[in-house]
């Protein structure tokens, strides 16, 4: 009987927790069901270690961009960029351009500018340690040697209203920039024709608005340059929400036609099962998923032709202690083939 009894609590917990489209159930006890992919970072990799890598400010020139992509008013801007320990000039690093949120700005990620102590956003970044996690990530052998770039969209954005156009300024200014100094394997030739041909070690990924901007500028126009792509709680602006079929369709269609000889080399999702954007980004993805089938194909197996994944993280919010995970994640699979 009392056995029946718990069989019984068990069922009514499991049908009371929140929906998710990939394996969830018992999974605060059993761990992720994922053989790559976590739903929690590792203990210990918060903490400082001994192989540190370096975090540079560099400012570079961009431009109010019009919706042709004709440059206009010169403006300066700053991006911070993570090199590994150890970095070598003389070898042909990975590249990971990664964005914030809204409200946020290019230091969020690396607790930089005002996020840095005695600035006056320093308090969000008490509970951050993304750099920490970068260097124990390349410490323990978890991802290779990788340098991560964070930029800003708010140059074009608060000049124009228009996010889509930071797809200019990524493949005009900052790829060239950054490229143009740090040994990347376009090993400073920054034409158009050898960022395309070096696409396969180069990856976009972004939290919220910074996930929007992954399918507004960087999936509708840098596949060419771009072969990863992460998208950490968010799918399309909330004006988009209530037709998130014809966005959905609009993307595959632009994968289909002007990136038809572009593979997307792995398409990663993460969510939380309270996250706010949760919604429309498992919508938006499943439509994808559906209408991509010619060039998506849902899983881990890489080696198998597995080129996406939505990791819904059980109890998880809008928040950083999510995205520092799908952050985790993604260095986990980019750059792995």
């Amino acid at each position: 009987m009392l056995k029946v009894s718990v069989m019984i609590l068990v069922m009514i917990l499991a049908l009371a927790a929140p929906f998710s489209v990939v394996p969830v159930a018992r999974a605060e006890e059993a761990g992720s069901p994922f053989r790559v992919f976590v739903y929690d970072v590792p203990e210990g990799i918060d903490q400082a270690c001994e192989q540190a890598g370096t975090v540079t400010e560099e400012t570079y020139t961009t431009y109010v961009y019009s919706e042709n992509g004709t440059p206009g008013r010169a403006m300066k801007a700053t991006l911070y960029v993570y090199t590994p320990y150890g970095y070598d000039p003389s070898r042909e690093y990975n590249v990971l351009y990664l964005m914030h949120g809204r409200k946020e700005s290019e230091g969020y990620w690396f607790s930089m500018k005002e996020y840095a102590p005695g600035g006056e956003s320093h308090w969000k970044a008490l509970q951050m340690f993304t750099v920490n996690m970068l260097d124990n990530m390349i410490a323990a052998g978890t991802c290779d040697d990788v340098i991560v770039v964070t930029p800003t969209y708010y140059n074009n954005y608060s000049a124009t209203g228009d996010m889509k156009r930071f797809a200019y300024e990524m493949k005009n200014d900052i790829i060239p920039m950054v490229e143009a100094k740090y040994a990347t394997y376009a090993r400073g030739d920054v034409s158009p024709e050898n960022l395309i041909a070096t696409r396969d070690h180069r990856a976009y990924a972004g939290l919220s608005v910074g996930s929007q901007l992954g399918f507004e500028a960087i999936w509708d126009g840098c596949l060419d340059y771009i072969s990863w792509i992460g998208n950490f709680s968010g799918f399309v602006c909330p004006s988009e929400s209530a037709d998130i079929e014809a966005v959905a369709q609009k993307l595959v269609d632009k994968k289909n036609s002007d990136f038809a000889a572009y593979d997307i080399n792995y398409w990663y999702n993460g969510t939380g099962t309270y996250d706010s954007a949760r919604p429309d980004q498992t919508k938006g993805y499943g439509i994808i998923l559906e209408k991509g089938a010619d060039f998506l194909q849902e899983g881990e197996d890489l080696a198998a032709g597995d080129n996406c994944i939505l990791v819904d993280k059980p109890g998880k919010k809008h928040s950083y202690d999510s995205w520092i995970v799908d952050l985790y994640n993604v260095l986990s699979v980019f750059f792995t083939q």
